[in-house]
């Protein structure tokens, strides 16, 4: 199925461009790590900017990929659902209203 858009822009979010959820990540994958006795600082030194199930992928090379991806749904969830922490990156919220101010004035 082809689904055509029409758009003046597209933005999508990826993690630091918007906001800045590392607190939620580090909180999520350090209880993950204690989970499997695994060392906090290793496994945040590995997750950052990948999916959980590759991330486990790495972390747990034996485990088969249908329990990491299993297991990486819900953290996922709780990712989304978390927002304590959560920051915009600086100079973000002028450059919305700058953009916004443009689209409403053409």
């Amino acid at each position: 199925m082809t689904i055509t858009i029409r758009a003046a822009a597209v933005l999508l979010d990826m993690d630091g461009t918007l906001v800045d959820s590392t607190a939620v990540v580090e909180r999520l994958w350090t209880e993950w790590a204690a989970g499997h006795g695994l060392e906090p600082a290793t496994v945040l030194g590995l997750v950052h900017g990948r999916q959980s199930h590759a991330s486990m992928a790495i972390l747990l090379p034996d485990r088969p990929h249908e329990e990491n991806l299993a297991e990486g749904a819900p953290m996922l969830e709780q990712e989304i659902g978390d927002l304590d922490g959560i920051v915009e990156i600086p100079g973000q919220p002028r450059s919305w209203r700058r953009w916004r101010a443009r689209r409403t004035d053409s």
